[in-house]
């Protein structure tokens, strides 16, 4: 039997840093949002050892979704899981923000845990081992808070009343999230970006975008601690926002801590919309901007 299993991205609608940890890694408040990702992973018994094979996007370094499965294995030791033959089909560049890769071991948790292990509980502190974005991409919440470093998740409720659609832009360059925060902490060191939010202030900011978004109001650049960090492009992000605010986006940001940005529009037409401003964008390496690898519109 053959189990074709959806990924999921995910948009961070706001993301503030916190703090730096003594254990190097730095407290976040975030608010998630997931989304339906073009990438699928196929999982099928193999004779005797685990293989995963990759189509679509080179990823050097260790795959997320092989982690993910050692992670089963050694975690949940009695619920043995056969041998693996998984093929992964990507379509989203890596480095981007979204939390693609995440999204493909996010697939193969909720596999397991629906065929291998029902009724096991699959805590959301022990899944983010794997990666930090991976406790919410397999949970169930398709709103939710994210604190620590993406493994506390409050749930939002459901029906949550956001259902806009968008378009996520795919640079070329890509983001390295370590650089990304070592970024902000020296930015903080020299007073050069503001200090961060307190945990109150940055729940409430992440509500008030919550319920502008959710009564259909524009509220432009979304909050997000690494645009800072994003000034040697700063020029080319503005030029992709400039031509979402035309678009009579409601919003739009930074994916994560970059380097894919996002708009998101009234579910009203938003999506023949965001069709039509992904053919002005046009295909890779064509003017008006050709540092522009991909475009994405958000289902």
């Amino acid at each position: 039997m053959v189990f074709k299993e959806k990924c999921s991205i995910k948009i961070n609608l706001t993301l503030r840093v916190l703090r730096k940890r003594e254990d190097g890694y730095h407290d976040i408040h975030s608010l998630f949002w997931r989304r339906r990702s073009p990438e699928t992973l196929e999982i099928r018994g193999a004779p005797c050892h685990d293989r995963l094979t990759v189509e679509g996007v080179d990823i050097s370094g260790e795959n997320l979704v092989t982690r993910a499965c050692g992670f089963l294995r050694e975690r949940y030791s009695g619920k043995p899981m056969p041998p693996l033959d998984m093929r992964l089909v990507k379509r989203v560049p890596v480095g981007s923000g979204i939390g693609a890769g995440s999204g493909n071991a996010a697939a193969l948790v909720r596999w397991f845990f629906r065929e291998i292990a029902p009724g096991e509980a699959a805590g959301a502190h022990g899944i983010a081992l794997i990666g930090a974005d991976v406790a919410f991409l397999a949970s169930g919440y398709d709103l939710a808070l994210a604190e620590g470093v993406g493994e506390r998740l409050e749930g939002l409720g459901e029906p949550c009343g956001l259902d806009l659609p968008g378009i996520v832009m795919f640079p070329k360059w890509r983001s390295d999230t370590a650089d990304a925060y070592a970024a902000i902490d020296r930015g903080r060191t020299r007073s050069e970006i503001p200090p961060p939010l307190t945990r109150e202030d940055a729940r409430e900011e992440s509500f008030a975008v919550l319920r502008g978004l959710m009564s259909r109001k524009t509220l432009g650049r979304l909050p997000n601690d690494f645009v800072g960090c994003c000034e040697r492009h700063e020029a080319d992000y503005r030029s992709l926002y400039a031509v979402a605010e035309r678009a009579g986006a409601l919003a739009w940001g930074l994916c994560g801590s970059g380097s894919a940005c996002f708009a998101l529009f009234d579910e009203k037409g938003g999506r023949d919309v965001a069709a039509r401003l992904q053919g002005f964008i046009g295909p890779e390496g064509s003017p008006p901007f050709p540092w522009l690898h991909k475009t994405l519109v958000l289902e």
